[in-house]
């Protein structure tokens, strides 16, 4: 797979801004609290969201696109899922 840029700038500024958002608050738990669960998974989202945000790349929207379940046609089973949802008691509009 290929890197390309698949997010937009402004897309990017607001990952970037949650993520910087997410690991100064991950780190402040942390520092009260070096156990903390929340605070290192915290950490964590917030670096990653981080790094999203700086190269314009998002590997889960890259997956998705790959495997055209975003933004493609729906494909011959699609009516089969509908009908299937319908037949449960599920409402759906197309």
């Amino acid at each position: 797979m290929t890197q390309t840029q698949n997010i937009s700038t402004r897309n990017a500024l607001a990952r970037l801004s949650l993520g910087l958002s997410m690991l100064a608050y991950g780190t402040a738990k942390l520092s009260r609290n070096p156990h903390c669960n929340k605070g290192r998974l915290m950490v964590a989202l917030g670096a990653m969201k981080a790094a999203e945000g700086t190269v314009k790349f998002c590997p889960l929207k890259a997956m998705i696109q790959q495997q055209g379940l975003m933004g493609q046609p729906a494909g011959p089973d699609a009516g089969n899922l509908i009908k299937d949802l319908a037949g449960q008691g599920m409402s759906v509009t197309t």
